[in-house]
């Protein structure tokens, strides 16, 4: 991508190409969706036409506390911008089709401890850490399609399961590709909540006999994206990125940026996989400055302090959630069918 494309201040698509200051469309531009910092700004091109459609979608983004960020800066998007119409909810069921505003929620449909009942809050041990919790989401999604409450998007919003455990210590030997210990929340994984790494054979070396990893999380979402093809579901499945919290700067902030970038170069190895890259987002701020630390000789980004805010929203400020509702209208219109860079509807 071209960064600062003459006047108009924004980086070119990779569908597009900077020619004489000015972003000129590429002959093809259907392109995989990844929401990134590099299409936040892109918002303000989506056209009325595709607004409209997301205004009939419903999405949720289930999760823990961090969740929060992506639904209050949905509003405080609104509020700056009355096109961007929403409605969110925290509670009971799911609002009833409109074409009025976005639906955006963090519901389910039962969760790893409850089969039945709308649930507004979800974790690792409700998505991914067991065959049950896979049984159970899936079942989950096939109860919102098929009581009228069809749902266009779905995607994990990472709480700290990543870097937040082992408080003390650590419960896993040092790597011997990457030089870290592993750390994360494993909530009802069969070893308990403890740490864990990239693949398999980070297992072995876990203290406390650690039988899931990242690579658990990305087969049970690929699990969810293919059952809702299956069933003919309209739901998109989403891959997400977790938390890019300055609490975790050093090694946790390292070995969270490596799980980051496993779960980027699986969606991109399959164009039909949608990444909601909530930590790239943000990592950047609207003029395109960055935050990047250094551990150990090596550099990976953090949240910027003008995204942290207050920390008042889902541990992040205002311009961190209004950065992520931008990105997720973005995607939400890209999964209506726009290309990203056509300014009229099919």
């Amino acid at each position: 991508n071209v960064n600062n494309c003459g006047t108009c201040g924004k980086a070119c698509l990779s569908t597009q190409t900077c020619t004489n200051g000015v972003c000129i469309n590429n002959p093809v531009t259907a392109s995989q969706i990844i929401a990134d910092h590099t299409i936040v700004d892109r918002y303000d091109d989506i056209p009325q036409c595709y607004i409209d459609k997301v205004k009939t979608m419903w999405v949720s983004f289930p999760g823990e506390s961090h969740s929060e960020g992506i639904r209050r800066g949905a509003e405080l998007l609104e509020a700056r911008d009355s096109r961007y119409q929403v409605t969110v909810r925290l509670s009971g069921t799911p609002d009833p089709s409109t074409s009025s505003y976005l639906r955006l929620s963090g519901a389910t449909w039962g969760d790893i401890n409850n089969p039945t009942g709308w649930r507004y809050s979800y974790g690792e041990e409700d998505w991914w850490t067991t065959t049950a919790a896979r049984t159970r989401t899936k079942a989950g999604l096939t109860y919102a399609n098929s009581n009228g409450l069809s749902l266009s998007a779905i995607g994990l919003a990472w709480c700290w399961d990543m870097q937040a455990h082992p408080a003390v210590g650590s419960e896993t030997n040092i790597d011997p590709i990457y030089g870290v210990h592993w750390y994360g929340s494993s909530v009802g994984s069969p070893a308990g909540s403890v740490g864990w790494g990239l693949d398999d054979a980070d297992n072995t070396l876990s203290t406390r006999g650690q039988t899931v990893n990242l690579d658990t999380y990305l087969s049970a979402t690929e699990e969810y994206r293919l059952y809702s093809l299956s069933q003919g579901y309209p739901t998109k499945v989403l891959f997400t990125t977790g938390t890019v919290d300055s609490i975790f700067a050093g090694e946790k902030g390292y070995q969270g940026y490596l799980k980051n970038e496993r779960i980027r170069n699986y969606v991109r190895a399959n164009k039909d996989r949608i990444l909601f890259d909530y930590g790239d987002i943000l990592s950047y701020n609207d003029d395109g400055s960055s935050n990047f630390y250094t551990w150990n000789g090596h550099s990976y980004p953090l949240i910027t302090s003008r995204n942290l805010g207050d920390e008042s929203i889902g541990h992040i400020g205002q311009e961190g959630a209004v950065r992520l509702a931008k990105a997720m209208w973005w995607t939400m219109a890209r999964i209506a069918g726009w290309d990203g860079v056509s300014t009229t509807c099919n």
